[in-house]
């Protein structure tokens, strides 16, 4: 170093306030990307819930359009149904009969059950997670309600529900 030249450089105050200016501006770039994917797992699983939804509504709208008549026991929560080529009626409603369905929702276990007609498999899940399955006659037509939950993007539950009609066209 020659006379009169001073070394230049940064401070070590320099230094640190570059870096802790780096280290916000990195974790605000973090925390944009963390956001991001909080919204993506919560989108894919809300879609996922409706998917679910959807395919249990399409195939409870399949069976219960074949269907000669369709009861509702709502304290079992259950929907019997007397599929086209079964004899045997449905009575009171509380039972299945070999030859009938039923859509059974089973609230300790959050499924719907699906006893499907001459299958004596028993209960056949057709769908999980599920909070709430009503349904409701009016002149003929049934009202059917399919309730589920899933998670946003800020870890609380969501609710997301499916609601169609049906009606026996083969009476």
């Amino acid at each position: 170093m020659r006379d009169g030249q001073q070394q230049r450089g940064f401070t070590l105050i320099e230094l640190l306030i570059g870096m802790t200016i780096g280290l916000v501006i990195l974790a605000g770039i973090v925390a944009m990307f963390l956001s991001g994917v909080n919204a993506g797992r919560s989108e894919a699983s809300r879609a996922d819930r409706m998917a679910d939804l959807y395919l249990a509504s399409q195939i409870m709208q399949t069976e219960l359009k074949l269907a000669r008549s369709i009861c509702w026991n709502a304290a079992k929560r259950h929907l019997i149904y007397q599929p086209l080529e079964s004899a045997q009626a449905l009575g009171a409603c509380g039972t299945v009969a070999a030859s009938n369905g039923a859509f059974r929702f089973e609230q300790g276990k959050k499924r719907i059950c699906w006893d499907r007609p001459s299958e004596n498999d028993g209960c056949q899940e057709l769908i999980r997670g599920i909070d709430r399955f009503d349904a409701t006659q009016s002149g003929g037509v049934w009202t059917l309600r399919l309730q589920g939950s899933y998670t946003d993007a800020d870890h609380k539950n969501k609710s997301l529900q499916v609601v169609f009609k049906v009606w026996p066209r083969n009476r």
